[in-house]
């Protein structure tokens, strides 16, 4: 069964609205949570290898300067659901909390995320950490996963931010992929939408990975006073 940005958007609506109470509804492509100045935009869904399909979600607000939060989620096949919105399902309960905390903080979905204070010097920021995606390929501990979870490399790379790059003076978000594999390892940044791993190539060696497996998660700094 073929499925479209605006099935998809009319999916989220209905999530948001039925499964979470928040006033969202579709309009096209985009999803708009009435009175909130967020939006979330779909894009076409991209197949990939093995039935995999790849969607790109983007979220807006006011205060992002025009611009959307993107993140592309990969949805698996399998079952009687299609992997668009198995995509769609995984990006609401690990990507959508992070900007839930910061911009609603009412909706249930909050709860997924953690607020953080901190303090770089003469800038403060409040970063919400959503929860962190994990798949095994093989051998991954329960110490692989605890580690993962308490200290996930997009922790690291906002640590980093904090300690000698110059910020905007609006919110900043970011998602980090990391990964070891029997070819080696592989460590993907997105710094507000543009690849930044370049500069973050050692954000994962503080992880045991007594296993073959991925990591990913996202993080929203908001600016404070």
């Amino acid at each position: 069964m073929d499925i479209g940005a605006e099935d998809i958007a009319g999916l989220l609506a209905r999530m948001l609205a039925e499964g979470h109470g928040l006033p969202a509804t579709a309009d096209g492509v985009e999803v708009d949570v009435a009175g909130t100045g967020v939006r979330i935009a779909i894009a076409a869904p991209q197949p990939q290898d093995n039935g995999l399909v790849q969607l790109p979600v983007g979220v807006s607000h006011p205060s992002f300067g025009g611009m959307f939060a993107w993140d592309q989620a990969v949805g698996v096949p399998g079952g009687d659901r299609h992997p668009a919105a198995d995509a769609l399902d995984g990006w609401a309960h690990t990507v959508f909390p992070v900007f839930a905390a910061a911009l609603l903080p009412p909706c249930e979905l909050a709860a997924h995320a953690t607020a953080v204070p901190l303090d770089g010097g003469d800038r403060k920021a409040e970063v919400f950490y959503g929860p962190v995606a994990t798949r095994d390929f093989g051998g991954l501990t329960d110490a692989d996963r605890s580690a993962m979870a308490d200290r996930p490399p997009t922790q690291v790379v906002i640590e980093e931010l904090f300690t000698g790059y110059a910020l905007p003076d609006r919110p900043v978000w970011l998602y980090t992929f990391c990964a070891r594999l029997p070819s080696g390892p592989v460590t993907e940044v997105t710094l507000l939408n543009g690849e930044a791993g370049s500069s973050f190539g050692r954000i994962a060696d503080h992880l045991p990975w007594q296993g073959h497996g991925s990591v990913k998660s996202w993080a929203l700094v908001v600016p404070r006073g």
